[in-house]
């Protein structure tokens, strides 16, 4: 009776049998009004209400609760369990539409201040708070997930309300499609790069610096700093890493400066090897030496693909004869995934012929297995600057 009568006043209905399902429905599909009888099997509609309430995030959902004892005591209770309205079963037809008109207004207007919070007035960037909480979901998914991704925070000086605001315009329109851009501070930018490595972001950045140069007024400054992400970021420590590189680059006049792998962060090496005698020996060797990063281990060609492609190491070490198509097969298909890799190749010898195929495949690097540790160090750094 109560789905009829709402679907006649034009909206669009779900229904549950009873707590339980209706908390199951409300998880899968988030309504905005939430009609919920008192006394139910399973879950009631007190702790149906306070479940939805712990759950919300930005939006707002309004909650009517349907009783056969209504008086000032069951209001009262039902409001504190975080009700917003209490209606008598069964429910008149025109109180409900009132109540519906109420939470149409409530809704609207939780949306529309959720929405203007999340976005900087003066550019329509992202605010800080959305900053905060899409970086927190970035971070979950590096460490869950392997991914990377770099963090180019911008400043302009001075930063007069209308440098800032052409400068918000001419970002917004260099950026790619993937990427975010946010408004950090009174004259501060920030865009997330994701899947992109130093070197890349790099190139970014001053493609970016360049646009919001042209844009703002004549006499203002633009640098840039960039960071790339660790295999377990946090997002204090990564914007901290970003404004350290951005003043950098601002007392070096204007221009961009970079803090990843490449100056002063681990080098994340991925170690791909048939043999675990030869893996285990050279992670003892990495793990124990600073500056290095080991984030996988892969015994054949085919897994050296996928957890490159996943994990996005600075470098990977390569053995030239490994199952599923050897080094250089494994080699080829990373630098097509990623081309900023730096590959490494791992011989038991050091024949000129496994030299020159790992060459041509895209190895910067040759190791031959039982050299120093000096000497493994050294080819690793070297390679990693490549």
């Amino acid at each position: 009776m109560v789905a009829s009568t709402v679907r006649r006043l034009g909206h669009e209905v779900l229904e549950a049998e009873d707590g339980t399902d209706g908390w199951r429905r409300f998880e899968a599909e988030r309504p905005d009004v939430v009609i919920t009888d008192w006394a139910m099997p399973g879950l009631d509609g007190t702790e149906l209400t306070a479940r939805v309430r712990a759950a919300q995030g930005g939006g707002y959902t309004y909650i009517m609760i349907l009783s056969a004892r209504v008086d000032e005591q069951a209001s009262r209770e039902a409001v504190r369990a975080g009700a917003d309205d209490v209606l008598a079963k069964p429910p008149d037809p025109a109180e409900l539409e009132r109540g519906l008109i109420t939470a149409d207004r409530l809704v609207t207007m939780h949306r529309r201040m959720t929405s203007d919070a999340r976005r900087d007035p003066l550019t329509g960037a992202g605010s800080r708070l959305r900053l905060d909480e899409d970086l927190v979901a970035l971070c979950a998914r590096v460490v869950r997930y392997g991914h990377a991704y770099c963090v180019a925070m911008i400043g302009v000086q001075p930063g007069g309300e209308d440098a800032v605001r052409r400068a918000g315009a001419a970002l917004a329109h260099q950026i790619r499609s993937g990427d975010v851009l946010y408004r950090y501070g009174p004259a501060q930018f920030v865009v997330l790069l994701p899947e992109q490595g130093l070197e890349t972001a790099s190139l970014a950045a001053n493609r970016l610096r360049d646009a919001t140069e042209l844009a703002v007024p004549e006499g203002t400054s633009v640098s840039v700093g960039i960071v790339m992400t660790g295999s377990e970021p946090e997002p204090g420590p990564l914007l901290a890493s970003a404004e350290a590189a951005l003043v950098e680059a601002a007392q070096s006049a204007g221009g961009v400066a970079g803090q990843g792998a490449a100056e002063g962060q681990a080098i994340r090496l991925l170690l791909a090897d048939d043999d675990p005698v030869s893996r285990l020996m050279l992670g003892a060797i990495l793990k124990r030496e600073p500056g290095f990063e080991v984030v996988g281990e892969a015994e054949d060609a085919n897994q050296a693909v996928e957890l490159a492609l996943r994990r996005r190491p600075d470098v990977v070490l390569l053995d030239v004869n490994m199952p599923g198509g050897g080094g250089a097969r494994a080699a080829v298909e990373i630098r097509e995934g990623l081309p900023d890799v730096k590959i490494v190749a791992i011989s038991a010898d050091d024949s000129p012929n496994s030299q020159y195929d790992m060459m041509r495949a895209g190895a910067v690097g040759f190791l031959t297995k039982g050299s120093s540790d000096d000497e493994i160090l050294r080819v690793i750094r070297s390679s990693a600057r490549w």
